[in-house]
């Protein structure tokens, strides 16, 4: 009796095992991207910083920064494999890791450090998922009108698999996890991808892996989308010049009096539009040293001003 008791009890746990397994499996895929939603709220959230060398992510070259400023280090379309299966993460002052340490308060870091994963500190919480693997932010293109496109994703297989992301174009590759929907199990890695990866890392991310999902369904996706806005002065004073500092760019707009109308997108630097969180602020007077300020505001709209 006892070895048939034994032996249902085996039974039972070898019809239990997987399923448990599975469900640990669903439950790591959720938590992760419930991680991955929080840092995009983090994320955003530094949008209105005025230190773009430190704390404001959104510190990218070609969108009116005044020269000098250090721009975040994102990290590149072309550069996601070495990343994503890097063991260390190096302390970067400019990276997107450590302005969203500094976002979440977190100071247990050394500037210059490598960490790896194990490490387990409140830094590599952030750069690391569950399986060891490095987390990535993507900038993508910044001369697109009207917004400023970020992909953060996160890989979740560990890191022997070896899976392989397209190298050759930046903007390509990233275009292409951006349009490609993630979320089914059974999803297969982007067609495009076929063409830039050998046949066979191309079938390694549509083979199923535990719990019958696909590689490339272990590829978790948050888009973030940062808006640009359009900023209109029209000064029609007679007597005072209006100067606008679209922060940190001191003086981004000089309008003489009763000069009419100045777009922002007839500006270097923001042709594009003005990434959203920006600080303007608006002085007027006869001359620069009698000006005073008249208005100030953090830009999440297109906004019309009138100096009269």
């Amino acid at each position: 009796m006892l070895l048939i008791a034994v032996a249902i009890v085996g039974i039972l746990a070898g019809i239990l095992a997987p399923v448990l397994a599975n469900k640990l499996d669903d439950a790591q895929m959720r938590s992760e991207a419930e991680t991955l939603r929080s840092l995009r709220k983090d994320f955003e959230g530094t949008y209105d910083a005025t230190d773009f060398s430190n704390l404001n992510e959104a510190s990218l070259a070609g969108c009116g920064l005044p020269s000098g400023t250090v721009f975040t280090t994102f990290d590149q379309g072309t550069g996601v494999s070495s990343r994503i299966f890097s063991p260390s993460v190096l302390v970067d002052p400019a990276g997107w890791v450590t302005k969203l340490a500094q976002k979440r308060g977190v100071s247990t870091y050394v500037v210059g450090a490598s960490y790896s994963a194990l490490t387990q500190n409140q830094y590599t919480a952030i750069a690391f998922n569950p399986y060891q693997v490095q987390r990535c932010l993507v900038a993508g293109p910044t001369g697109e009108a009207g917004q400023q496109r970020y992909l953060l994703v996160s890989l979740m297989v560990p890191p022997y698999r070896g899976l392989a992301f397209p190298a050759a174009d930046a903007t390509q590759t990233f275009d292409s996890m951006w349009d490609q929907s993630w979320e089914s199990t059974q999803v297969l890695a982007p067609a495009l991808w076929s063409s830039l990866l050998t046949p066979a890392q191309y079938s390694l991310w549509n083979t199923a892996s535990a719990n019958n999902r696909t590689n490339a369904s272990r590829l978790l996706v948050e888009r973030i989308v940062q808006p640009k806005f359009t900023l209109t002065l029209a000064n029609n004073s007679q007597t005072d010049t209006a100067w606008v500092d679209i922060g940190p760019a001191v003086d981004a707009i000089t309008a003489a009096p009763n000069s009419g109308t100045t777009i922002s997108s007839s500006l270097a630097g923001f042709t594009t539009g003005i990434l959203s969180g920006r600080l303007v602020v608006v002085r007027r007077g006869p001359t620069a040293a009698a000006a005073y300020e008249v208005q100030r505001f953090f830009l999440y709209s297109d906004v019309n001003l009138t100096v009269q």
